[in-house]
């Protein structure tokens, strides 16, 4: 028994994250998503057959990601989306397009004289102070109801904080699973 079919998950969900990444509309984005999706829990069932015949072993060793996988925000959120979009018809992804945010030294009072903008930009400002944040149109997760329970998009992963994005949700989660095959094949497959 070796870990070829895992890898082989690795690699198209590696794929599918760079499909997102290069897609041009929503849709093939959303579905480069659904596959990446998939290929990670694919990976995580085909390392459990792949190590079949040293379960005494695997199984204990195996428990530490288990937990993982229950408690953190993150890993729990991409199981239950890949649950939920295989088991019922919900969205599991938004398009938020980007934009900007003026946040204002004194919120209780502003005083602005003149503000232009053309082409979303703005060329003239006399005013108050004023710090202009852009953001940049992006894929989200949103809440979805999987087995009678709500998921939010996570906040944290491993104690880190991390943004409401489908890339980063994605590269975070490869990193894990290629993080947990690699540990894998070490244990169990190296001589």
């Amino acid at each position: 028994m070796s870990l070829i079919a895992a890898n082989k998950e690795l690699v198209r969900a590696k794929k599918a994250l760079n499909n997102m990444r290069n897609s041009k509309s929503f849709d093939v984005f959303e579905e480069e998503w659904r596959l990446l999706l998939d290929c990670l829990e694919k990976l995580w069932t085909r390392v459990e057959r792949g190590c079949q015949t040293q379960k005494n072993n695997f199984q204990p060793w195996q428990g530490k990601f288990i937990g993982l996988r229950k408690k953190d925000m993150l890993l729990k959120y991409l199981k239950q989306a890949r649950d939920a979009d295989n088991h019922s018809i919900q969205e599991i992804a938004e398009y938020s397009p980007g934009g900007w945010r003026a946040k204002h030294e004194n919120p209780q009072k502003t005083y602005i004289e003149k503000m232009v903008i053309r082409g979303g930009r703005i060329e003239e400002y006399q005013g108050d102070p004023i710090t202009i944040t852009a953001f940049s149109a992006t894929v989200v997760g949103i809440r979805f109801k999987n087995s009678g329970d709500w998921y939010n998009p996570p906040t944290v992963h491993l104690s880190n904080s991390i943004p409401n994005n489908t890339i980063v949700f994605s590269e975070l989660g490869i990193k894990f699973y290629e993080d947990y095959l690699r540990q894998a094949e070490e244990k169990f497959f190296k001589k």
